[in-house]
């Protein structure tokens, strides 16, 4: 973006992957520059964010209530 963004993201996706793939996907987007923003509600979702702090959610059904 070449102007400051006045809203937290421009976009945010969930990407709900199976549980086994999880630590796969992200370790693959940490590789790739991203970083890891929180893992508080892991195995539920993982918080990650690009260089610019859009953030992304990798989750699973694991860790869930209800």
């Amino acid at each position: 973006m070449e102007r400051a963004r006045p809203q937290r993201n421009r976009i945010h996706f969930d990407v709900c992957v199976p549980h086994d793939e999880a630590l796969r996907r992200i370790e693959a987007a940490l590789a790739a520059g991203g970083q890891l923003v929180s893992a508080a509600r892991a195995p539920a979702f993982w918080v990650l964010a690009d260089r610019e702090g859009n953030e992304a959610c990798v989750t699973t059904w694991q860790g869930r209530e209800g």
